[in-house]
Protein backbone atom coordinates (compact mmCIF):
# COMPACT_ATOMS: atom_id res chain seq x y z
CA UNK A 1 0.00 0.00 0.00
CA UNK A 2 1.26 3.46 -0.79
CA UNK A 3 1.80 6.06 1.87
CA UNK A 4 -0.28 9.21 2.26
CA UNK A 5 1.72 12.39 1.65
CA UNK A 6 1.15 16.12 1.66
CA UNK A 7 0.30 17.48 -1.75
CA UNK A 8 1.48 21.07 -1.17
CA UNK A 9 5.13 20.49 -2.04
CA UNK A 10 6.31 20.42 -5.68
CA UNK A 11 8.16 17.30 -6.73
CA UNK A 12 10.16 18.55 -9.66
CA UNK A 13 10.17 20.89 -12.63
CA UNK A 14 8.79 20.07 -16.02
CA UNK A 15 10.89 20.44 -19.16
CA UNK A 16 9.88 24.12 -19.38
CA UNK A 17 10.93 24.88 -15.80
CA UNK A 18 7.40 24.95 -14.35
CA UNK A 19 6.69 23.21 -11.10
CA UNK A 20 4.93 19.85 -11.22
CA UNK A 21 2.55 19.23 -8.35
CA UNK A 22 1.93 15.68 -7.25
CA UNK A 23 -1.44 14.25 -6.48
CA UNK A 24 -1.62 11.22 -4.25
CA UNK A 25 -3.81 8.18 -3.88
CA UNK A 26 -4.08 5.26 -1.53
CA UNK A 27 -3.79 1.92 -3.31
CA UNK A 28 -5.15 -1.01 -1.32
CA UNK A 29 -4.11 -4.35 -2.77
CA UNK A 30 -6.07 -7.60 -2.39
CA UNK A 31 -7.93 -6.86 0.83
CA UNK A 32 -10.59 -9.30 -0.32
CA UNK A 33 -12.82 -11.76 1.51
CA UNK A 34 -10.88 -14.73 0.09
CA UNK A 35 -7.53 -13.35 1.34
CA UNK A 36 -8.67 -12.20 4.78
CA UNK A 37 -11.30 -14.77 5.84
CA UNK A 38 -11.84 -17.10 2.88
CA UNK A 39 -10.05 -19.59 0.62
CA UNK A 40 -6.55 -18.10 1.16
CA UNK A 41 -7.12 -16.51 4.57
CA UNK A 42 -4.02 -14.99 6.11
CA UNK A 43 -3.54 -14.00 9.76
CA UNK A 44 -1.26 -11.15 8.69
CA UNK A 45 -4.06 -9.82 6.48
CA UNK A 46 -6.51 -9.92 9.37
CA UNK A 47 -4.03 -8.12 11.61
CA UNK A 48 -3.73 -5.06 9.36
CA UNK A 49 -7.46 -4.55 8.72
CA UNK A 50 -7.93 -1.84 11.43
CA UNK A 51 -4.93 0.17 10.21
CA UNK A 52 -5.97 -0.07 6.55
CA UNK A 53 -9.54 0.96 7.43
CA UNK A 54 -8.23 3.95 9.39
CA UNK A 55 -5.97 4.98 6.48
CA UNK A 56 -8.84 4.71 3.96
CA UNK A 57 -11.12 6.79 6.19
CA UNK A 58 -8.45 9.47 6.65
CA UNK A 59 -7.78 9.60 2.91
CA UNK A 60 -11.48 9.99 2.10
CA UNK A 61 -11.77 12.83 4.63
CA UNK A 62 -8.96 14.67 2.78
CA UNK A 63 -10.40 13.85 -0.69
CA UNK A 64 -7.45 11.60 -1.46
CA UNK A 65 -8.61 8.87 -3.87
CA UNK A 66 -8.81 5.33 -2.51
CA UNK A 67 -8.13 2.69 -5.14
CA UNK A 68 -8.67 -1.02 -4.58
CA UNK A 69 -6.46 -3.17 -6.82
CA UNK A 70 -8.11 -6.57 -6.53
CA UNK A 71 -7.53 -10.08 -7.75
CA UNK A 72 -10.45 -10.93 -10.01
CA UNK A 73 -9.92 -14.24 -11.78
CA UNK A 74 -11.69 -16.10 -14.54
CA UNK A 75 -12.16 -19.72 -13.52
CA UNK A 76 -10.67 -22.18 -15.99
CA UNK A 77 -8.63 -19.46 -17.72
CA UNK A 78 -6.24 -17.75 -15.31
CA UNK A 79 -2.99 -19.69 -14.82
CA UNK A 80 -2.55 -18.33 -11.28
CA UNK A 81 -5.46 -20.54 -10.18
CA UNK A 82 -3.50 -23.65 -11.14
CA UNK A 83 -0.92 -22.79 -8.49
CA UNK A 84 -3.06 -21.25 -5.73
CA UNK A 85 -6.42 -22.94 -6.34
CA UNK A 86 -9.69 -21.14 -6.81
CA UNK A 87 -9.80 -17.73 -5.15
CA UNK A 88 -11.17 -14.28 -5.94
CA UNK A 89 -13.28 -15.61 -8.81
CA UNK A 90 -15.01 -12.72 -10.61
CA UNK A 91 -18.58 -12.24 -9.40
CA UNK A 92 -18.21 -14.22 -6.17
CA UNK A 93 -18.24 -12.90 -2.59
CA UNK A 94 -14.60 -14.01 -2.26
CA UNK A 95 -13.59 -11.41 -4.85
CA UNK A 96 -15.22 -8.53 -2.94
CA UNK A 97 -13.39 -6.05 -0.71
CA UNK A 98 -13.80 -6.90 2.98
CA UNK A 99 -16.72 -5.03 4.58
CA UNK A 100 -14.51 -3.39 7.22
CA UNK A 101 -12.99 -1.15 4.52
CA UNK A 102 -16.42 0.28 3.65
CA UNK A 103 -16.01 0.82 -0.09
CA UNK A 104 -17.91 3.97 -1.02
CA UNK A 105 -19.11 5.57 -4.25
CA UNK A 106 -16.05 7.80 -4.68
CA UNK A 107 -13.60 4.88 -4.34
CA UNK A 108 -12.20 3.07 -7.37
CA UNK A 109 -12.03 -0.70 -7.88
CA UNK A 110 -9.47 -1.90 -10.42
CA UNK A 111 -9.60 -5.65 -11.08
CA UNK A 112 -6.40 -7.53 -11.86
CA UNK A 113 -5.83 -11.04 -13.18
CA UNK A 114 -2.09 -11.14 -12.38
CA UNK A 115 -0.05 -10.79 -9.22
CA UNK A 116 0.69 -7.14 -9.90
CA UNK A 117 -1.90 -4.48 -10.60
CA UNK A 118 0.80 -2.65 -12.55
CA UNK A 119 1.19 -5.53 -15.04
CA UNK A 120 -1.72 -4.37 -17.21
CA UNK A 121 -2.77 -0.88 -18.19
CA UNK A 122 -5.90 -0.35 -16.06
CA UNK A 123 -4.29 0.95 -12.86
CA UNK A 124 -1.75 3.06 -14.75
CA UNK A 125 -4.51 4.65 -16.84
CA UNK A 126 -6.57 5.45 -13.74
CA UNK A 127 -3.58 7.04 -12.00
CA UNK A 128 -2.87 9.22 -15.04
CA UNK A 129 -6.55 10.18 -15.26
CA UNK A 130 -6.36 11.32 -11.62
CA UNK A 131 -3.96 14.05 -12.78
CA UNK A 132 -0.65 12.29 -12.35
CA UNK A 133 -0.77 10.54 -9.00
CA UNK A 134 2.66 9.75 -7.65
CA UNK A 135 3.38 6.04 -7.30
CA UNK A 136 5.93 5.28 -4.61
Amino acid sequence: MNRLHRVQEPLSKDIYGGLIMAKYAIIVVDMLNDFVTGALACDRGKAIVPAVAKLCDAAREKDVPVIFSNDCHIKGVDKELEFWGDHAIAGTPGAEVIPELKVCDKDFIVPKRHYSGFFGPDLNILLRDLDGCLVE
